[in-house]
């Protein structure tokens, strides 16, 4: 058994010099920034919420959205008619069911004519996430938007707390050149009463718009009887939102200064590229990211450094040619563009998330753990952050925190089979054998062809004494090892196997 017990510790160290690389690949992000509906859908749930009002014993219903934070005291965007009324008092309700007294209101619109806006703050010591803006100016006609927020329903009696959150998706329709209080951003959605101020986003899950206007229309009704006028009030299924980049404007008036928001402005991923002869900086940006989306590694980092040359402050630019880069593992090179986008926006949660990757590639996983640590304070929910610095965490010897961040991940998104893979490991290092078992045997559930997690779930049977179990465990993953084409993983497989049948 001691020769087993040596071998056996010669291949955990083995699966566990592989396991930081594996998590890194799984959650590194690609290079486009569409997300899928789910994924904006479950975003917009944290970041809308209800705004209540009560005035004279009657309640107003609206909705708003999260965008910044600076110690407790939040910031939600919403419509001027939302917020309006001076004599009423205001209470914002999150995702989680938890009120809070509005202790400021901001009133942007200060004439009948000018844009229906209005900000509010609360306190809190929760973590809320906040919201990203786009470039409003790219919602296009034909452009996929989703309106998030909190409809009244006065039929089934759901107005003020009492309402829920629903998450519409439509298409742009049209761009007005003005409207008298801003709503220039027409779309078609289902939308009612109660979703006025509530967030409008884009197909990349970035807030282009805010939500506030259903248009209605009158309609020739059949019987004069019932209606003498023969017209009755209708809502014609178009709806309209206030640009962001109305907002934006406004931030001084806001009291909000540019660094306390999040703001990203690349192309949408389906932007069109078809231009040869690129001559500003955007331009060559997207057509850098299309190259990039392709395999043309070198044709992309040599466009994204013409945009750079073009315009010597866009971040994105130099995010996405420090990911060229990576993928061509040019680290030092990788490094420099991150930190000179992180420079460009201190707040820029994706390049401090694939800084963290090539310190980590670098073999630097203390600088690693800092930038995930980073990570998580700019966004509470990013799992993949939580993960990975476990990861770092678990390889420096911490596992009690690399076993909390893991726990963390999972409470975010539960069917990660990697992340159970990897916290079964740091449980392994602190001789919590059944427990790392029970993690292992998840993560096969989760992904029935995870030879890394047969193997380590073999390693962990052999120390509990179960030589058969470990044997039929090392044998699956033999056979993994070599349909995945890992055959050096496969033959120290093997090697174990021929130990423990001794």
């Amino acid at each position: 058994m001691s020769r087993a017990y040596s071998q056996f510790c010669s291949l955990t160290s083995l699966l566990a010099g592989t396991v930081t690389v594996a998590g890194i690949v799984t959650f590194a992000p690609a290079p486009l920034l569409a997300k899928s509906p789910q994924d904006i859908g479950q975003l917009a749930i944290t970041v809308t919420v209800q705004i209540n009002g009560k005035y004279l014993n009657r309640v107003s219903s609206g909705s708003g959205f999260i965008i910044a934070k600076q110690g407790n005291t939040y910031t939600a965007l919403t419509c001027n008619h939302v917020v309006g009324n001076s004599q009423a008092t205001y209470t914002i309700r999150t995702h989680t069911g938890k009120d809070y007294p509005v202790t400021r209101a901001v009133l942007l619109q200060k004439e009948t004519n000018q844009p229906d806006l209005a900000v509010v703050t609360f306190e809190s010591s929760e973590s809320y996430p906040v919201v990203t803006f786009g470039d409003s100016e790219q919602a296009v006609i034909g452009a996929d938007i989703f309106v998030s927020g909190y409809p009244a329903n006065l039929l089934e009696q759901k107005s003020g707390t009492n309402r829920n959150h629903e998450f519409s998706r439509g298409a742009v329709t049209s761009r007005l050149p003005n409207h008298p209080r801003g709503y220039t951003l027409r779309y078609n959605a289902l939308t009612k009463g109660g979703m006025s101020g509530g967030p409008v986003f884009d197909a990349e899950g970035r807030v282009v718009g805010i939500h506030g206007q259903g248009d209605l229309d009158y309609e020739q009704v059949e019987d004069p009887q019932e209606n003498p006028t023969g017209r009755g009030l209708t809502k014609t299924g178009f709806n309209a939102a206030i640009p962001v980049n109305t907002f934006l404007a406004k931030l001084s008036e806001a009291g909000l200064n540019r660094s306390a928001i999040l703001v990203n402005t690349s192309p949408p991923s389906n932007a069109p590229v078809g231009v040869n002869n690129p001559t500003n900086a955007k331009t060559y940006y997207v057509r850098g990211l299309s190259r990039f989306d392709t395999g043309d590694l070198s044709g992309a980092i040599a466009d994204l450094t013409q945009a750079i040359q073009t315009q010597p402050d866009y971040a994105e630019a130099y995010f996405y040619r420090g990911l060229a880069y990576f993928e061509q593992k040019v680290f030092s090179k990788s490094l420099a563009d991150y930190n000179k986008a992180i420079d460009l926006n201190a707040a820029y949660v994706d390049a401090y998330y694939n800084r963290a990757l090539v310190f980590s590639a670098m073999g630097d996983k203390p600088g690693a753990v800092s930038d995930y640590t980073q990570v998580i304070r700019l966004d509470r929910s990013f799992a993949a952050a939580y993960n990975n610095r476990g990861v770092a965490l678990s390889e420096l010897g911490d596992q009690k925190q690399a076993i909390d961040d893991f726990n963390q991940a999972l409470q975010i998104n539960p069917g990660r089979a990697n992340t159970y893979f990897n916290r079964g490991l740091a449980l392994f290092r602190t001789g919590n054998d059944r427990a790392a078992l029970g993690d292992y045997t998840q993560a096969i559930q989760l992904s029935p062809n995870y030879a890394k997690a047969y193997a380590n779930r073999g390693i962990t049977l052999t120390r509990m004494g179960d030589r058969q179990g470990a044997i039929a465990d090392l044998e699956q993953a033999a056979r993994l090892f070599n349909a995945q084409g890992m055959t050096s993983d496969a033959q120290k497989a093997l090697d174990m196997i021929r130990q423990l049948q001794r």
